[in-house]
């Protein structure tokens, strides 16, 4: 989470928040508030201030997610989940946003990696604690689906949230705050396989299930690839 004097900005996961949050620092004199904090967390004295969020297509998303967490393979939601095991995409995939596989064994040692509470001023990967977890375990919803409603929910509702579309980022950043930037961001390092090929319609069947109303909100006419 980055404030300035103008607005909030609320940096979630693999969604071009290390581009924008070092835009509004730099640029704007922004100062960072938490790494990865969510929306429910802002300061009461910055209550005042609109705040901007990012989104993303579900299926570059989710292959964000993937091959970050294979360059890093330490720290992150999807390798404790996993149980720091390598799965090939599909199958990582599908583990990831259909926790049915879990047994409560698998549950409960997937818990123990994470903190009950931490330090805001440090960054980590991707800054959720044991509750976090827990709530995405006792969900029936997609990853992306959860991650966005934990980090731009305030009082139940993401609607006083501003978001740009990763896919038109400068157009919408422009919209939303009239400045003229253009972001410079890595979706993915995919280092040359086209994952994009290997969702097959089983995999965006799911996709398409688990975060149907995250779709259906950002992205009516369907998720192609």
């Amino acid at each position: 989470m980055v404030v300035t004097d103008d607005f909030v900005f609320i940096h979630t996961f693999r969604m071009a928040g290390s581009s924008i949050g070092n835009y509004c620092m730099k640029e704007l004199d922004g100062k960072m508030i938490g790494y990865h904090k969510p929306h429910s967390l802002l300061p009461s004295e910055y209550s005042h201030l609109p705040v901007i969020g990012t989104v993303g297509n579900p299926l570059d998303w989710y292959i964000s997610v993937y091959t970050h967490c294979l360059q890093i393979f330490s720290g992150t939601f999807l390798n404790f989940l996993l149980d720091f095991k390598q799965y090939d995409f599909k199958e990582t995939i599908k583990r990831l946003i259909d926790t049915s596989w879990m047994t409560s064994t698998d549950k409960e040692k997937s818990l123990r990696h994470f903190p009950q509470s931490y330090n805001w001023d440090a960054v980590r990967l991707d800054n959720l604690r044991k509750d976090e977890f827990q709530s995405y375990l006792d969900g029936d919803v997609g990853f992306l689906s959860w991650i966005f409603n934990y980090m731009y929910s305030k009082d139940g509702s993401t609607d006083k949230v501003k978001l740009c579309k990763l896919e038109s980022l400068g157009k919408d950043w422009k919209k939303i705050t009239g400045n003229e930037v253009s972001f410079k961001w890595l979706n993915s390092c995919t280092n040359g396989v086209d994952y994009i090929s290997q969702y097959d319609n089983e995999l965006i069947n799911l996709v398409e299930e688990k975060d149907k109303d995250y779709i259906a909100r950002f992205y009516s006419q369907g998720i192609v690839k």
